[in-house]
């Protein structure tokens, strides 16, 4: 420490966050059909694969095959959209759940119009084989490497991955961990490539156990525990569920 100078010297503490860049936050709204259903605050990067995985995770569509048409629109400081052309059956069936919100970066089910809907009905995977710790701590590394947002911005992001086998499709980040999960697997949706696993930064709650079995990948790794009921749901839905610390350590849930 310089002499004279305080841990809390407001001056100094000033200059330090004038020279760091911060991760952009703004307002993107997902509009189907050029109808509008949600807004959320999320990384303006990637956004039409987020809209995709979102559409896919949610059950708005059962897969990329059902997205005839992806444009994105800049409303300069108001945000941007995104629009999903797609058929009239899910469209209307999407509406009548529609979402009145303003989803927050850290929050992925507030604002739903019914309690119920955030424990939706899911159809359970097709047993699939766990692949090793070691593959999933290799890719985890991998993954890391791969967060170019987070080394410019010096953290603050979340990131997701999705993989075939021990390939890497893509990597996505944001700062949101329900947004990075959706923008890594619409870009896994838009590869044309099978998922089997999807990877992210984040803790786990139940809803990203929803988005998985949603997106039919057989096996969810994540970062920290996960909660009871996001446990119990992969058991029900039978999705491989690990939680490790950093990659290194892990314990296998379901």
């Amino acid at each position: 420490m310089e002499p004279g100078l305080s841990i809390l010297d407001p001056e100094r503490q000033a200059s330090i966050a004038d020279s760091r860049k911060l991760p952009p936050e703004v307002p993107v709204a997902v509009t189907l059909n050029g109808e509008g259903f949600a807004v959320f605050m999320a990384t303006p990067r990637d956004l039409e694969d987020f809209a995709v995985g979102f559409a896919i995770s949610e059950t708005i569509v059962s897969g990329i095959q059902e997205v005839h048409g992806l444009t994105l629109h800049e409303h300069g400081e108001e945000g941007i959209s995104v629009n999903l052309d797609i058929d009239d059956e899910p469209f209307f069936t999407a509406i009548k759940r529609k979402r009145l919100l303003t989803g927050t970066s850290g929050c992925g089910l507030c604002g739903l119009d019914s309690i119920r809907a955030a424990l939706r009905t899911l159809t359970p995977l097709s047993p699939q084989p766990a692949p090793k710790t070691e593959s999933i701590s290799t890719t985890f590394e991998a993954m890391q490497a791969e967060q170019t947002l987070n080394g410019i911005y010096g953290g603050g992001l979340h990131a997701s991955a999705v993989c075939c086998g021990d390939q890497i499709l893509a990597v996505r980040e944001d700062i949101g961990r329900h947004n990075a999960m959706d923008k890594a697997l619409g870009a896994g949706a838009r590869s044309g490539e099978p998922v089997d696993l999807v990877i992210t930064t984040s803790r786990c709650s139940s809803d990203l156990v929803q988005k998985a079995v949603s997106a039919r990948v057989g096996t969810l790794a994540v970062m920290a525990t996960p909660s009871d009921l996001a446990v119990k749901l992969a058991q029900e839905n039978c999705l491989n569920l690990f939680s490790c610390n950093r990659g290194y350590s892990f314990t296998r849930y379901s």
